[in-house]
């Protein structure tokens, strides 16, 4: 199930995000994902009352007993990739053309640089050339080249697609930055049974990377490099004593398998708890006990709790 919920930027920033003061303006119905013409017929109704915000409407308090005209607009889409790319008229991540900031194409983004950057007018440009094609197959094959299609925030008059769409915060940090640390930096995603000496990651980082193919290079490096990050009997007690951690009613109980295949994905929030609550009690005393001269991943792990903390600070 989906949630479009708007928030007023006229309060202030405590008073913002609070449930209170958020205005829940549509729900998108589970179990499966609606298709781009099911979405944009649940953001029309949101659309059209924009459209009347814009231009204005009176409302009467006390202070202004016989009416204080106020305008509303919308200035910016906030949510993970697959929401925010379908809502406001982007492919998926999984197409040739995957970016909503820039023209870059599925096979350059292995040189992890900006391409041309989008521009307003191209992108509403597009979207509206999909909007007046005649058949579903036309609008496929448009949107393979333009990597857009029709979304209804585009009649909003001053809706930028470029400029006001925001990857949400815990999508970017929770389930980007804390996931890759853990599983690939520190190597939580390999087979723990596999002893594998620091020596022979550091001999074999040079021959993998120039043996395997570019689709598999950046996996296998960041797995050599967690090797020289924790040994394996370092990873082993991390996972023991999670399970041994009592925590309080509303924090998620992270099992001792995590990171493991078998044990499945973490929800954004469990990632949270797990950098928040479980590496401070269960991580740092590990580190202690078993390689305390690394200074250097100490600094680290601190570093990234208090990130955490800031993030889910509200």
């Amino acid at each position: 199930m989906g949630v479009i919920a708007l928030n007023c930027l006229n309060l202030p920033p405590r008073l913002r995000f609070k449930p209170y003061y958020t205005c829940l303006s549509g729900i998108i119905p589970s179990p499966k994902q609606p298709d781009i013409f099911n979405t944009n017929n649940v953001l029309k109704p949101l659309v059209d009352e924009l459209l009347n915000l814009h231009k204005g409407i009176k409302i009467t308090t006390p202070k202004y007993t016989h009416g204080h005209k106020i305008f509303v607009r919308l200035v910016g889409l906030i949510g993970d990739v697959v929401a925010t790319h379908k809502v406001a008229g982007f492919m998926l991540h999984s197409a040739k053309q995957f970016c909503s900031w820039c023209e870059i194409n599925d096979h350059e983004q292995e040189k992890l640089q900006l391409g041309m950057l989008c521009n307003k007018r191209k992108v509403l440009a597009s979207s509206w050339q999909w909007k007046e094609t005649k058949t579903i197959t036309a609008c496929q094959q448009l949107s393979k080249i333009t990597g857009i299609h029709w979304s209804q925030l585009n009649c909003l008059p001053y809706w930028d697609p470029v400029l006001c769409v925001s990857l949400r915060v815990i999508h970017n940090w929770y389930e980007g930055v804390l996931h890759h640390h853990f599983c690939f930096r520190w190597g939580f995603d390999t087979d723990l049974t596999q002893q594998t000496t620091m020596e022979s990651g550091k001999s074999g980082m040079e021959s993998k990377s120039m043996d395997l193919d570019d689709s598999d290079t950046s996996n296998e490096e960041s797995k050599v490099f967690a090797v020289e990050c924790l040994s394996n009997d370092l990873k082993q007690t991390i996972q023991n004593k999670i399970k041994d951690v009592i925590v309080p009613k509303g924090v998620s109980q992270i099992t001792s398998k995590v990171g493991t295949a078998g044990n499945g994905r973490l929800k954004a929030s469990e990632w949270r708890f797990l950098f928040s609550v479980y590496i401070p009690l269960v991580f740092l005393n590990s580190l202690f006990e078993t390689e305390p001269q690394n200074h250097l991943l100490l600094v680290n792990t601190t570093a990234l709790i208090e990130c955490t903390e800031i993030v889910g600070a509200k």
